[in-house]
């Protein structure tokens, strides 16, 4: 958020008070939030914040959101990595001939999310990936998960579903009759213990043995 206002107050623009402009923002975030956790609906970070400027009355400038969120977004972006095994485990998966999907609750719009595919080397593994900023609707609502499946054109029973987050990667992909795995994540908010019969693993290495 400090980015995007160094950016707006290089550009020029005059700021309201740091604190309060900040707290605005916040107070507006909080709103979509409450709205996308009750309906499933996502909601995308340049409308919060286009928002926020036409509050502070300067919404009559083109693109302002779009611009200040390309700020906003170049100190997180420099802090993205990826497992050190996530490329040798999609080498091997093509290797094998399978069908590799992404799906992805984010806020932040699509583009940024496919140039940083690019950049890490996944996106040439992928043969489809759904941004819910892009969708409409975020995991654990059934209708991306579907639209995974349609994209994937293999019945259920052979589909995998992976991720890190117990309601979003395993509850709801299971809900709709999909195999899922749970990469068990410190930090998570997990259900303690976890349920019977809940595929765990700790690395992504450790699905190869469990994938035929």
């Amino acid at each position: 958020f400090q980015a995007g206002c160094a950016f707006l107050e290089g550009a020029g623009y005059k700021l309201p008070n740091a604190g309060l402009f900040k707290d605005r923002y916040v107070a507006i975030r909080e709103k979509y939030r409450a709205f996308s956790r009750e309906s499933l609906k996502e909601w995308v970070i340049t409308d919060a914040i286009a928002e926020l400027l036409m509050s502070a009355g300067l919404d009559h400038y083109p693109d302002l959101a779009e611009r200040f969120f390309d700020a906003y977004y170049q100190p997180v972006g420099r802090q993205l990595t990826i497992f050190d095994d996530t490329l040798d485990v999609l080498t091997i998966l093509k290797e094998r001939g399978l069908k590799i999907g992404l799906v992805s609750n984010t806020i932040f719009p699509e583009s940024y999310h496919r140039e940083e595919l690019k950049r890490f080397g996944i996106a040439a593994f992928l043969d489809y990936a759904i941004f819910s900023s892009s969708f409409g609707y975020r995991k654990p609502h059934p209708a991306i998960y579907q639209k995974a499946v349609d994209l994937m054109d293999v019945e259920k029973k052979h589909l995998l579903f992976v991720g890190d987050r117990y309601q979003e990667d395993y509850v709801g992909p299971t809900a709709i009759g999909l195999n899922a795995v749970l990469r068990y994540t410190e930090k998570r908010e997990y259900p303690r213990p976890l349920p019977d019969g809940t595929t765990i693993i700790h690395s992504l290495s450790e699905l190869i043995p469990l994938i035929a």
